[in-house]
């Protein structure tokens, strides 16, 4: 087991640690949580088991090898660099950098940039003949500040943050209520979907689930009342060259699919904003569904779902026969908080 830190999106502040676990319970991986900082999480993990959540993560941007972490004052930090054999992180000839990332304003009494010099030169100190190449290092040292720590690794992976921006050229056909695909994504990692599972979204609208679900392989079913959203469907998962298994016109209160068959369920259902009911209560859309739901997954099988806050959606899907795992709020506007809850069957 190896240890390493991964720094995650601080737009919300549970959902980008929960994906990074879920992505790993997915795939199998077992792992450790040695530390929990803001926007830092540091695990003991197997090296090999890295890759899942840099390929699949929306919320993750960076993972590290760990080297040392500490209190965050110059005399603790650099007693603790000064304490690494550094020849096991760079070699001779070798060019690298030294990156440092302040989380939300974390130890200002540190300059950001004289830390980085120093560091490099205590390096150069310990590993005779490597050099400083800020343009193009074949090598990066990163140190992250947060919560009065400092935690400091070798950068094995980075992942850009535009990689999941909502544009056209990742959805073809939109609308006012598709799910962004960042946030797509992560559902789908909470729901631990994983290869050649088969993924049902029932409210498909656009299609962002099922794209997202199958980017990382997994078999994908959808349906809609809407005849327009399936052809919109339809359209999004071609542009990925992404074939569904079945894509119907259905109420999904009353599901076609036969029962135990499906593995993970991703979906949003609509909360009567820029989607519509059809006349029902929101609330009765989601027992009405749940209900459905609880028949057609597997046993082992998960729900993830969005819901507007103030209709206790955990309180509905346990009196339908679902166990809550968890939950996370985003903030929309002032009329709307969306949960995103997590069920098992």
């Amino acid at each position: 087991m190896t240890r390493f830190f991964f720094l995650v999106s601080g737009e919300n502040p549970t959902l980008p640690f929960a994906e990074v676990k879920a992505i790993l319970e997915s795939e199998g991986h077992a792992y450790s949580i040695l530390l929990k900082l803001s926007q830092v999480l540091v695990l003991e993990l197997n090296s090999n088991s890295v890759e899942s959540v840099v390929c699949r993560s929306a919320l993750t941007r960076a993972c590290s090898l760990l080297i040392t972490y500490c209190i965050a004052s110059v005399e603790e930090i650099f007693d603790s660099i000064r304490r690494v054999d550094m020849l096991d992180y760079v070699s001779h000839g070798e060019r690298f950098a030294v990156r440092i990332r302040r989380v939300r304003g974390a130890s200002q009494h540190i300059d950001r940039l004289s830390l980085e010099r120093r560091i490099g030169e205590v390096i150069l100190e310990s590993v005779k003949g490597a050099k400083v190449d800020l343009k193009n290092p074949e090598k990066i040292f990163f140190g992250v500040l947060s919560d009065g720590n400092f935690v400091f690794g070798l950068k094995t992976a980075e992942i850009k943050a535009g990689k999941f921006k909502k544009c056209t050229s990742r959805i073809a056909f939109s609308h006012s209520a598709t799910m962004s695909p960042k946030t797509a994504r992560c559902m789908v990692n909470l729901a631990r979907a994983r290869r050649g599972d088969l993924v049902l979204d029932p409210f498909c609208g656009t299609g962002s689930f099922l794209v997202e679900a199958g980017l990382i392989g997994c078999r994908v079913v959808g349906s809609d009342i809407k005849r327009r959203m399936i052809e919109g469907s339809m359209w999004n998962l071609s542009a990925y060259r992404l074939r569904a298994e079945g894509l119907l016109v259905a109420d999904a209160r009353s599901s076609p699919y036969l029962p135990g068959r499906v593995d993970r369920i991703v979906t949003d259902p609509p909360y009567g904003t820029s989607t519509t009911t059809l006349g029902m209560d929101v609330a009765e859309v989601y027992r009405s569904f749940l209900s459905d739901a609880r028949d057609i997954l597997r046993e082992g099988g998960y729900i993830c779902l969005a819901a507007p806050k103030r209709i206790n959606v955990s309180q509905i899907a346990e009196e339908t026969g679902f166990k809550h795992l968890e939950s996370h709020f985003i903030y929309i506007h002032r009329g709307l908080t969306r949960e995103i809850a997590v069920f098992s069957t």
